[in-house]
């Protein structure tokens, strides 16, 4: 009941406020106007297992001489999309409305199980990101209601793919002839034979794509440059891993397709045959990614290590390509949904 009455007492203030106003003069009809607006559509804020704050500061401007403080003077509505899937949005219905112009700040946290959802359309989308924020202002008055509604909208890595180059450079630094001289000894052979593999092309595409599995599709073009001893493409010939701030994203295939959609792994002396080879991750990996993502200014580093191994049929020691511990390739990419003094950019590629 006392709540009811501050109420109708705020009201009527209101109201008096408004008549004895010298702008709602009789002849012209005008009456003081209130706005509110965007001022900042988001900062980062804090960033933790359970959630990513979006800080958005926004303006008021109440040109009467008293705080309207009391009921529901000002709403406040903020969404923020990529690539059409909405990750935060929010409402605040009790907003303080203080005389003069001044700034206050809003939390929306991000909806981390849509992640997911956002990262299949992105990928859709050629790794272009589509960022659109959207805020709107309700100022309700028992004299009249207005309404402020704005938008920003932008978009980043168009004609770019920073995430499928850092694969394709990492693949391409396999390209190269690996052969050895061997010591052949089976039964009365006795003899030297040349052993080895010439990666003659490597690219990286993207495979299926669904709500749950990110599926990168390796493509080798591999010659066999032995006129004696074939050699085999292990199912688990493709040792790779690929960290993004050392979040594990993708590891290891699971298979070989031959470019005729067949499961040979028997490369005969002579032959050059594209094999791929698919390599999965788990969607939930992008929560993890994208909240490290957020917290390090919109930067990542993408470290892919890579190493294929091949087995020469009847010698024991397998082809590494390239020998040693493989190659690693590092880049960086980085984003501005939010940060204001940066731009979208990439090393990768």
């Amino acid at each position: 009941m006392k709540r009811s009455k501050t109420l109708i007492v705020s009201c009527i203030v209101v109201v008096l406020v408004l008549a004895g106003s010298g702008f709602l003069a009789i002849n012209s009809g005008q009456i003081p106007k209130p706005s509110a607006g965007i001022q900042d559509f988001g900062d980062w804020g804090t960033v933790t297992d359970q959630h990513t704050e979006i800080i958005t500061t926004f303006w008021t401007n109440n040109p009467y001489p008293i705080d309207l403080t009391t009921g529901k003077i000002l709403h406040l509505r903020y969404s923020l999309s990529l690539n059409g899937v909405t990750i935060a949005e929010g409402t605040r219905d009790r907003v303080d409305l203080p005389r003069g112009n001044t700034t206050q700040t809003q939390s929306t946290y991000l909806q981390n199980s849509r992640l997911k959802e956002w990262w299949v359309n992105f990928l859709r989308a050629n790794e272009t990101v589509h960022a659109t924020a959207n805020g709107r202002a309700r100022i309700i008055t028992p004299v009249k209601t207005w309404t402020y509604q704005t938008s920003t909208t932008h978009t980043q890595f168009e004609n770019q793919t920073p995430i499928l180059d850092s694969f394709s450079q990492a693949a391409q630094r396999t390209e190269g002839k690996y052969v050895r001289t061997q010591r052949l000894n089976i039964g009365p052979i006795r003899r030297n034979v040349t052993v080895g593999a010439e990666v003659q092309d490597a690219q990286a595409r993207w495979g299926r794509v669904n709500q749950n599995q990110t599926t990168l599709l390796l493509r080798f073009r591999i010659h066999n440059p032995s006129k004696t001893i074939p050699i085999i493409v292990e199912p688990t010939g493709l040792r790779m891993r690929a960290d993004v701030n050392g979040v594990r994203m993708f590891h290891s295939g699971r298979g070989v397709i031959s470019a005729n959609n067949t499961k040979q792994t028997l490369l005969l002396p002579g032959e050059t045959r594209e094999v791929i080879i698919p390599v999965t991750m788990d969607n939930d990996k992008v929560d993890e990614w994208f909240r490290s993502h957020a917290q390090n200014g919109e930067r990542s580093t993408i470290a892919v290590h890579l190493q294929l191994v091949l087995d020469p049929l009847g010698i024991g020691t397998p082809i590494r390509v390239p020998s040693g511990n493989g190659i690693t390739y590092r880049c960086h990419m980085q984003t501005a949904i939010f940060e204001d003094n940066q731009t979208a950019a990439t090393t990768c590629g």
